[in-house]
């Protein structure tokens, strides 16, 4: 067997080589590049699957490339696969791999590590040391978790783990899924609608997919439904929330803070060291200039554990396929 694999970073060599190690007999030729019109020449005949991590567009043609030279699954080292042309794949008959479960601990420990930073007032406490200031004062007396009610929005693995991290603190837990679980119905109650758990938290962590009905899910309506002391994670996908209804709702005291992982059109500058003045988004660089805001680059799942599930179950997947194995990992395209 012959896979390429584009987009290979820093961070995932160890696990790739550790994978490679187990498995000599498969050829992997690896490129740190993402799939451009000038990189997919390197998509050649004799290649039989093809494993990604790109969040940046895939040029139509790249796609049409695959199927010419005999590329028969295409894998992502993600558990989000929006960025990809399923509809396409489909057409050209090539299956498709994604990692919906690599350590559901990570993004949970991250998101509920961000909603400590502004639930203890950290940031405030941070700017009035940076002035000389260590008074103890209201502004930083907080409330603890305990006595506070959090919503999960999506409640599959890492929803799960996350509402049960709030739990342990002695937190109300609410939830609000389209397809509710027994399992999450030990950890939470689950509430009725969106808007029911908006009016009722005071924090949110969302872990739904990016999907059309989600889209903008948080827009100028929900918000200014939500308590004026809400702190919004949203460590999910970035089009979940609408962010310029987002920043208008911090500006106009209508919620506390948010901590972003993911934003909408984060494309161009993630995993790349960019100088702000060449940043032309001005919704992103208000965003990243919010003093209420605790922006990271699509980080929360970045740890040892997950990089090596990532990197391992996207290339066996693509193995045992072409073994004619039944695997978990692999999306049906219909």
């Amino acid at each position: 067997m012959k896979f390429i694999l584009f987009n290979a970073r820093e961070d995932e060599k160890e696990a790739i080589a550790s994978y490679q190690k187990q498995h000599p007999e498969i050829e992997l030729d690896i490129y740190n590049d993402d799939i451009t019109e000038e990189t997919m020449s390197y998509i050649k005949e004799g290649y039989d699957g093809i494993i990604v991590v790109q969040v940046a567009e895939i040029p139509e043609a790249a796609y049409r490339l695959m199927k010419e030279e005999g590329i028969k699954v295409f894998a992502t080292r993600s558990a989000g696969f929006d960025m990809y042309n399923l509809k396409l794949l489909k057409e050209l008959g090539i299956r498709f791999v994604r990692v919906p479960v690599y350590s559901p601990f990570a993004i949970s420990e991250f998101a509920f590590a961000s909603s400590m930073y502004f639930s203890r007032d950290i940031d405030i406490i941070q700017n009035n040391v940076k002035e000389g200031d260590f008074v103890l004062k209201k502004s930083i007396t907080s409330t603890e978790i305990r006595d506070k009610t959090v919503g999960i929005i999506g409640t599959g693995h890492i929803g799960r783990q996350t509402a049960q991290l709030f739990k342990n603190t002695g937190a109300n837990v609410i939830g609000y899924d389209l397809y509710p679980n027994k399992e999450a119905e030990n950890i939470l109650t689950y509430v009725s609608s969106v808007e029911e758990l908006v009016e009722q938290s005071d924090i949110i962590s969302l872990h739904a997919p990016a999907t059309e009905e989600n889209y903008h899910l948080f827009n100028k309506a929900l918000f200014e439904r939500a308590k004026n002391n809400l702190i919004l994670i949203n460590t999910a996908r970035g089009s979940l929330v609408d962010t310029e209804a987002l920043l208008d709702a911090l500006d106009n005291n209508q919620i506390r803070a948010a901590a972003i992982d993911t934003y909408e059109f984060e494309g161009p500058y993630i995993n790349k060291k960019v100088a702000l003045e060449d940043i032309t988004d001005k919704v992103f660089l208000r965003l990243l200039k919010h003093n209420r805001i605790l922006y990271s680059p699509h980080v929360a799942f970045h740890t040892n554990t997950a990089l090596e599930n990532l990197v391992h179950i996207a290339i066996d997947g693509v193995r045992r396929i072409l073994l004619g194995e039944e695997v978990e990992e692999e999306l049906i395209l219909d």
